[in-house]
């Protein structure tokens, strides 16, 4: 910022020789930069905060503390497992890893099309076959029965009126389902970052000071997803392991490491670094209550459906309207196109009911696999959160974060250093 000074000062011989002297001191500061041969006193690390009289590391990387950064084109092995973890969530969410940058099918424009040819396959239209075999009956029943002289008029007033209070009904049972889809959805992207934050104190902090007590954290903290995902399918966890079971055995973990930093002696108990961890683990106790919190908050959702008797009046309501609409429809359009124009607003109106119902129990996508012709492992977001599918991807990248490891080999300096070295 010194250096850009006015051009009238500029003009001025001082002005000029004190900008010499600054580029002088730059470039000597910028060459004491460079890696090479430091006095010992310089190698020497302070556990205190850098301050007046202290001598300050240096800024360029050393043999024992290498940065994760790739310094070539391939990729370095020991990211594979992070690398599956990250196309994993993509397969989860539809949208797969495709060359040259280009969306998943779902996110195409013409993506109406194909949806429009598989309506024959749809889940939503295999739910609802009864209650339209039942409206065709009906309305067959109704047209033959013009046929021989019963022609009761009815008008369209009150179906117009109460198409009205039909929308309503409709909007407000899906927006009540959806809300409970979107809460479990938000629930999950929580135990996902709480797991990964874990994970990342445990390498980061737990694991050089207390060996042991980490490695019970890592063990119970990757058991934690698949007994949830147990517990929004009401299934038996595996191995008998209550979620909050696995808090309790991570909790006692956490104290166990406590207990072996008391044990290295009174001196060492007041350092900065010792205090840090200490934070750390007290941090890690928050982290844990947010894992029991979402158990909780997974149960109420399971355990807590939407009042029957406003889904079973919507449906009396709905199975009513439609019924009585071929007596509407044939005086207004002809005999010809009443059953036609039945089975479409049968087909869109008991729809949306159905999907209210689908995602009311956004943990139930295990009963609807065979419905929708995917495998067990295989969830995905076509009828519900898949519990299991996400719940595998967590223990992917937890393990994908433990069994990472730095570089041994110390990366070169910057190209700029090597050049102000050079000169």
């Amino acid at each position: 910022r010194e250096l850009h000074v006015p051009a009238a000062r500029c003009a001025h011989p001082c002005a000029m020789s004190r900008i010499l002297a600054m580029l002088v001191a730059c470039a000597s500061s910028s060459l004491a930069l460079a890696p090479g041969p430091l006095p010992a006193s310089h190698e020497l690390r302070s556990s205190h905060a850098v301050g007046v009289g202290v001598a300050r590391p240096p800024l360029t990387p050393r043999a024992s503390e290498p940065l994760l950064v790739a310094t070539s084109g391939e990729a370095d092995p020991q990211y594979g497992l992070l690398k599956s973890f990250r196309f994993d969530e993509l397969r989860i969410s539809g949208r797969q890893g495709l060359p040259g940058g280009k969306i998943d099918a779902h996110y195409s424009s013409r993506y109406w099309l194909v949806s429009l040819m598989n309506t024959h396959r749809s889940l939503v239209l295999r739910r609802i076959r009864s209650q339209l075999v039942f409206n065709v009956l009906v309305t067959c029943l109704i047209l033959g029965a013009r046929t021989v002289g019963f022609r009761p008029a009815v008008p369209i007033t009150m179906h117009t009126l109460l198409g009205g209070f039909v929308s309503l009904l409709l909007v407000f049972r899906t927006n009540s389902a959806y809300a409970r889809f979107w809460e479990a959805r938000i629930i999950w992207g929580g135990v996902k970052n709480t797991c990964i934050d874990i994970v990342l104190a445990i390498c980061a902090n737990v694991r050089p000071r207390a060996p042991q007590a980490a490695a019970d954290l890592v063990s119970a903290l990757q058991l934690y997803p698949g007994s949830l995902s147990c517990q929004c399918r009401a299934e038996p966890p595996d191995g008998n392991l209550d979620p909050y079971a696995l808090c309790l055995r991570m909790h006692k973990a956490v104290a166990l490491a406590a207990a072996e930093v008391d044990a290295s002696g009174p001196d060492r108990r007041d350092s900065v670094g010792v205090r840090l961890f200490e934070l750390q683990l007290s941090r890690l106790n928050g982290d844990i209550d947010k894992l029991a919190d979402a158990a909780g908050a997974c149960s109420r959702i399971t355990n807590t459906p939407v009042p029957l008797s406003y889904s079973r009046h919507t449906s009396r309501f709905l199975t009513v309207w439609l019924g009585t609409l071929p007596f509407v429809l044939a005086g207004a359009v002809g005999a010809r196109l009443t059953l036609p124009c039945v089975i479409v607003a049968c087909w869109l109106l008991l729809g949306i009911e159905e999907l209210g119902h689908l995602i009311e129990q956004p943990f139930e996508v295990h009963s609807h696999l065979g419905e929708v012709r995917k495998l067990k492992d295989s969830e995905s977001y076509d009828v519900g959160v898949p519990t299991r599918s996400l719940a595998n991807n967590i223990v992917l990248g937890c393990q994908a974060l433990v069994d990472l490891k730095e570089p041994a080999t110390p990366h070169s300096p910057p190209p700029a250093a090597q050049e102000l070295q050079e000169a």
